[in-house]
């Protein structure tokens, strides 16, 4: 499931460039686990220099998205890839979501990703890189944490997303060994010549559960599908 915004929350965004600015002069943290209020600047690796990307995929989904600008036009579409693995290593869940098949509609404004939004993460630990030896042609310049904890958000540098670019894999580490697709992502776009910021919000990410929670949420989805199928 979708939603769309033509006047998002722009100060949201406005907000993280800003926080982005100033903190480009600290030495903040660039290897290190993403905390609550956390903001880990990242700079890509590959599988070579970083065997902890090893991973089995166990999810792939992928969920298409539009973004509409002030007139109901469509200023943007593509697919959000929903890519989950287990981590050759530890055993827990690797999640790997990348922004793909992006095109700007013939006479639209050109406009650019800014930011991708997760929600629904707890307080499950979490360590983020994206792999450049992989597919993509752009990854984000940092990863901020919400104060609850419960929001990743990818910050996209001016110029480095925009159709045809598509992101690399992000490679969020967690602790967790289950998952469901109870969360959501808000893709946000800044109108490059406007400097107005529009977005799209998708329901049924996947992300994080605790173990007993992942297998009620699965029974509850399993037969909330059944129900639709025998009245389809």
């Amino acid at each position: 499931m979708k939603t769309n915004s033509a006047a998002p929350n722009a100060p949201t965004v406005g907000a993280t460039l800003i926080a982005l600015a100033v903190f480009a002069a600290c030495p903040c943290s660039q290897a290190a686990p993403l905390n609550a209020g956390g903001l880990n600047f990242l700079s890509g690796a590959t599988l070579a220099a970083n065997p902890q990307f090893a991973q089995l995929n166990v999810d792939d989904s992928v969920r298409p998205f539009e973004i509409l600008g002030n007139f109901g036009e469509v200023l943007l579409s593509g697919n959000l890839q929903d890519r989950v693995g287990r981590s050759n290593d530890t055993g827990t869940l690797i999640f790997g979501p990348r922004l793909k098949d992006l095109q700007g509609a013939p006479f639209a404004p050109d406009v650019e990703i800014r930011a991708l939004f997760l929600s629904g993460y707890g307080d499950t630990f979490t360590d983020v890189e994206y792999r450049t030896d992989g597919l993509g042609d752009a990854g984000p310049v940092a990863a901020l944490r919400s104060f609850d904890a419960d929001s990743l958000q990818f910050a996209y540098s001016s110029g480095s997303l925009s159709p045809p670019d598509e992101s690399y894999f992000m490679s969020v580490f967690t602790d967790a060994t289950e998952f469901a697709p109870v969360g959501t992502a808000r893709i946000v776009v800044q109108n490059t010549v406007s400097g107005e910021f529009f977005e799209t919000t998708l329901t049924g990410i996947n992300v994080p559960v605790p173990e007993p929670a992942a297998a009620t949420l699965l029974a509850v989805i399993g037969v909330v599908a059944g129900l639709r199928s025998s009245r389809s």
